[in-house]
């Protein structure tokens, strides 16, 4: 553990990655500082009694945000996915440039395992490499993180579930990797602890991977009955401009590589499976998309 105890400052932590972010920072011993909205809203308010310092905020009020990271040693920064790509951009690297005006020791990003080389043409993907690109132009010490496909975006309900099926964008042997949420915060916890192991790398985080079949094998397990596993018709891909750029990216782009598990390990030793966080984290959700 580090022996700097300087306070990180979370963005997002109302939400699921900052969320967890706050959570394991919090129990690995490290001040959290939190940016938000609505400090009355009930996530606020858990946070405030969890430990976490709250400061009322939005991404437009920059010198808020340059008062929140003052005397700070690190700056969780994850941009919510709602914004356009161009917002997203601009208020990524307004976060980076005022990590490095105050003196940040370490900024940690969180980008997406989509980002590489060419543009993907899916806007919400293409924002994060151009953030990480200004990221690393910058005076600061900084950790890019690229979480894989999040586990509870496969129980979204177009994939078919309530009608006892599952209709995914893989072929039946092909695979994949996951990242449960909960991981993400573990793995960013352990990034601040050790920063001259982890600065200046970009990191892919991955908690588990599966097959199309192996898909509908888990599902079957957690549902108690028959969970018949299909890829997307080509048909139907070809007719949709997002659905064959996403099959793309998994057939043959940044998501078809795969990180060693093994080396997750070493990070975070308490990677969840796909087929635990059913069990557990995403019992509740699994249960309304099964309807």
């Amino acid at each position: 553990m580090t022996e700097d105890k300087r306070p990180i400052l979370v963005f997002g932590a109302t939400g699921r990655q900052g969320g967890a972010v706050t959570r394991a920072l919090l129990h690995r011993g490290w001040p959290v500082r939190a940016l938000v909205r609505d400090p009355a809203c009930e996530t606020a308010t858990v946070l405030r009694q969890a430990g976490a310092e709250i400061f009322q905020g939005t991404f437009a009020e920059a010198e808020t945000i340059h008062t929140a990271m003052r005397d700070a040693h690190g700056v969780f920064s994850v941009l919510p996915g709602y914004l356009p790509e161009q917002d997203e951009v601009q208020i990524g690297c307004m976060l980076a440039d005022l990590a490095a005006e105050t003196g940040i020791a370490h900024l940690v990003y969180s980008s997406g395992a989509s980002s590489g080389d060419k543009p993907t043409g899916v806007a919400r993907f293409d924002a994060k490499p151009r953030i990480e690109a200004h990221i690393r132009r910058l005076p600061l010490t900084a950790t890019i993180v690229r979480p894989m496909i999040f586990m509870d975006m496969l129980l979204a309900p177009v994939f078919g579930l309530n009608e006892g099926r599952y209709t995914f964008l893989l072929r039946p042997e092909q695979s994949m990797q996951l990242v449960a949420v909960e991981d993400i915060g573990k793995f960013v916890a352990a990034i601040f602890d050790d920063r001259p192991r982890f600065g200046g790398r970009t990191i892919k985080i991955a908690s588990d991977t599966v097959t199309g079949n192996e898909l509908g094998a888990i599902f079957s397990e957690a549902a108690g009955r028959l969970i018949a596993y299909s890829r997307i018709p080509d048909d139907v891909l070809a007719a949709n401009d997002a659905l064959s750029s996403l099959a793309a990216i998994l057939d043959d782009g940044p998501l078809a590589d795969h990180v060693d598990l093994d080396a997750m390990r070493e990070i975070n030793p308490d990677i969840t499976s796909f087929r635990s966080w059913l069990a557990v984290d995403g019992r509740r959700a699994l249960s309304a998309a099964l309807g």
